[in-house]
């Protein structure tokens, strides 16, 4: 085990773990980490960037690092990728989110999960002045008719979850999925916690058996929404 792991205040989380299918591990904290949890590697790859993608990566990276950790994986430098996608270990599917205070990972065995997509939104960061640029008309009319307080925590839950499947869908497709492409549909509203549906208004580059089949579930958190996109594993992989 690497030293840094030791010092790592990133926790499991269980209760988040349980907006997957069974497999995936989830780890979460509140609050800044200093960068020495960074592997040499980490830091190198980070260091030319300003502090605040810096500290991003980091707190995420701590995520990442403790739930890696539960599948017997340390000493794991995570970089990523040229449009910022985390580059898992082989054999190894993943997530990250982090907002103002707030990061959280998701790791699995891709044996048991083809692919994953975690976000967390502060609700009332999601204004209204952004609802067109996340929202299709659809959804725009479906905002309408909720009472106000309402409309902000769905407008918050429709751009975590479009968010979260463009990151479960992009090491499947590495395509571009854009918030106009699909529409979310809660199962049930209002509601704390519950699933959500991606229905495609266009054809999109995954398989459309595949997004039929995904597991979308989301959490409201007191200031936060968090939104949970998992890719079954249909079959075993070779």
């Amino acid at each position: 085990m690497d030293m840094s792991d030791l010092d790592n205040p990133a926790q499991l989380s269980a209760e988040l773990s349980q907006l997957f299918p069974p497999g995936a591990v989830v780890a979460e904290m509140s609050g800044p980490v200093g960068r020495s949890l960074l592997t040499p590697a980490e830091m190198q790859f980070i260091a030319h960037c300003a502090g605040k993608r810096i500290a991003d990566f980091a707190v995420g990276r701590a995520c990442a690092h403790r739930a890696l950790r539960e599948l017997g994986i340390t000493a794991f430098s995570l970089l990523s990728g040229q449009q910022r996608e985390p580059l898992w270990p082989q054999s190894i599917v993943g997530s990250i989110t982090h907002t103002t205070g707030y990061a959280a990972a998701v790791v699995a065995r891709q044996a048991d999960l083809r692919a994953l997509g975690i976000d967390c939104e502060i609700i009332h960061s999601v204004d209204e002045d952004l609802w067109s640029r996340i929202c299709t008309t659809t959804e725009l009319e479906r905002l309408a008719s909720l009472p106000a307080e309402e409309r902000i925590r769905r407008a918050a839950l429709t751009f975590a979850a479009k968010e979260a499947f463009y990151k479960c869908q992009f090491p499947l497709t590495r395509a571009w999925v854009g918030f106009e492409d699909v529409d979310i549909e809660p199962a049930r509203w209002p509601a704390s916690a519950g699933a959500f549906r991606i229905v495609p208004r266009i054809p999109l580059p995954l398989e459309d058996t595949t997004v039929a089949g995904l597991n979308c579930r989301y959490l409201f958190r007191e200031t936060r929404v968090l939104a949970a996109v998992a890719a079954l594993q249909l079959t075993m992989p070779r």
